[in-house]
């Protein structure tokens, strides 16, 4: 919590695994920052361990992603076939324009165009297009991003296999006789980062971002979303000058975000951290302001503290904080995209506020081979979205926002055994604790009690496996596994389903043919396990896939 330190793998709360930061400590800090980087259920373009081992997740990716810039560290191009007519298409480009200016450029394409008994033809499609660039001036650097993605769905029917329900409720589209079951997400990203390029030691350093979003439905809801950031810092020794540095902090946050009806949040962060040998202690708090009046803004504490043991191979931490935030239609559909829920009533679509959020753990690491973390959290949290299945329209989902308390554990170990054996694995225990208060969503009219009483979709244990075996120069393998706990699904608000536990498994081979040209072949859903991500929609079972990738 000290300091930022290599990203590693915590699950939490999702039934995807979500990539954090950690905050561990490392004793070689030009190790690269992706190393075990376990792909957070999409197509991972960047390396395993820097050498393109594994590139795809280890669950089927039914799922609309939106996600920000990236660093470029190769020109890279991956392409297969999989069994169910599945192209899986990267390609990825850098090069430095001038001296002062780079560019990058990223395409991804992946598809499935067999369908199954649970599905129509053409499941799902996701399309990608990324472009940034880097211009160095003498004073400051600009960094611009622009992320375009398209993606498509075709939806579930009825036990009939007829059609009996306009998803999009679009009766002016164009398109053929299946257009009622096809689902279309657009979205935008453009971003514009600006940062000075003085130390952060005795002198000012500031970053400024820009952040706009487009995310719309075809036929359906559209959304605006624009975010502005502000970093500044300064560093020096005010305090015991032989021993630690002091740094004064402040972030400034303003949101706006428009779906028929505007919400505005700004956000104060100051706060002053002491760096010492053995020691680092970060004081501060954040003030939420926002223009809805059903609910307040807030005062929060931030506070983090870690103590440094062993040459700095054990840290020991604890924090407490809060914030709000906005619920967003572009984080929604990132969860899910199946969602048919009127997001202009702030009954279901509000801000979300973490009252209480206290962190406490440690990480350690041990003989250069062994980095680990174990951690609990605490966080009580009102208007905290979940998802129920839809009263009127078979294969689509409503929005409920419940207030909850979540307590967290969660275990993560790296483990290089030999050069040739890497291996990674990460464990979470998630308990949430339901409040029970009158349903602030407006189309349920249902029972209440019933609808509050779990936490929908969201797994109670999660388990995470990845590793990697270098035979020799020629041939790689690796495995990914996916496990995770009992979950429930709120169906009609009336009745309760009990999920079937997911079981995910992967294996990958490489065969380097040279230090640019490999040939690969990979299986997912090795058990050929039909678990339900969300009710209704179960993955599509075993895939193999064979395809080359070159490095140029």
């Amino acid at each position: 919590m000290a300091q930022s330190h290599n990203e590693e793998v915590t699950v939490e709360g999702s039934y995807t695994p979500h990539i954090k930061k950690s905050e561990r400590l490392t004793q070689t800090p030009d190790t690269p920052k992706h190393e075990f980087n376990i792909p957070h259920y999409e197509v991972n373009t960047e390396d395993f361990f820097y050498s393109y081992k594994i590139e795809s997740e280890p669950i089927s990716p039914i799922q609309y992603k939106q996600n920000g810039g990236y660093d470029i560290t190769n020109n890279f191009i991956k392409l297969g076939l999989g069994t169910r007519l599945s192209p899986d298409l990267i390609f990825r480009h850098y090069s430095d324009i001038t001296r002062r200016m780079s560019l990058g450029l990223g395409i991804t394409h992946n598809s499935t165009w067999l369908g199954m008994k649970d599905y129509d033809n053409a499941k799902y499609m996701n399309n990608a297009f990324k472009l940034s660039t880097t211009n160095r001036f003498s004073g400051f650097q600009l960094h611009s991003y622009i992320n375009y993605h398209y993606d498509t769905y075709h939806l579930n029917y009825d036990n009939d296999g007829d059609y009996d329900y306009d998803y999009d409720n679009d009766s002016d589209n164009d398109y053929d006789g299946d257009a009622n079951t096809r689902r279309e997400i657009h979205s935008l990203n453009v971003k514009l980062l600006a940062n000075n390029n003085q130390t952060s030691y005795k002198s000012l350093y500031n970053e400024f971002l820009l952040d706009y979003s487009y995310t719309g439905i075809r036929g359906g809801i559209q959304e605006n979303l624009a975010k502005f950031k502000a970093h500044l810092e300064h560093s020096n020794s005010w305090f015991r000058k032989n021993n630690g540095v002091q740094t004064l902090s402040a972030d400034i946050e303003a949101d706006i975000n428009n779906i028929s009806q505007t919400l505005f949040l700004i956000s104060a962060n100051p706060y002053l951290a002491f760096d010492g040998e053995y020691y680092n202690l970060h004081l501060g708090f954040r003030v939420d302001a926002k223009t809805n009046t059903t609910s307040m803004g807030g005062i929060y504490p931030d506070i983090k503290g870690s103590l440094y043991l062993f040459e700095r191979n054990f840290e020991v931490y604890a924090g407490l904080g809060g914030k709000t935030k906005i619920n967003t239609l572009k984080e929604i559909l990132t969860e899910n995209p199946f969602i048919i829920s009127d997001m202009t009533k702030f009954g279901e679509f509000d801000y979300e506020k973490t009252k209480i959020d206290f962190q406490g753990g440690l990480n350690f690491k041990a003989l250069n081979k062994i980095s680990g973390h174990a951690g609990i959290s605490y966080r009580k949290i009102d208007n905290h979205v979940f998802y129920v299945s839809s009263i009127d329209q078979v294969g689509a989902f409503d929005i409920i926002l419940n207030n909850c308390n979540i307590f967290n554990f969660d275990f993560d170990l790296i483990y290089n055994i030999r050069e040739d054996i890497k291996i990674a694995a990460s464990f979470a225990f998630n308990k949430y604790d339901m409040i029970y208060e009158e349903c602030n969503d407006s189309l349920i009219d249902a029972n209440e009690e019933i609808v509050n009483k779990k936490a929908w979709y969201k797994p109670e244990t999660e388990f995470m496996l990845k590793g990697i075996y270098s035979m020799n120069d020629n041939w790689d393998f690796n495995i990914a596994a996916y496990v995770e706990g009992k979950r429930y699904a709120l169906i009609g608000y009336e009745t309760t389903e009990k999920l079937k536990p997911v079981c995910d498994i992967q294996l990958g081979c490489d065969y380097n043919l040279n230090d640019e040209l490999s040939f690969y072949a990979e299986i997912k859903n090795l058990i050929h396990n039909k678990y339900q991500m969300y009710y209704g929609y179960p993955s599509y079972g075993f895939q193999a896939f064979l395809g080359f990738k070159y490095r140029f």
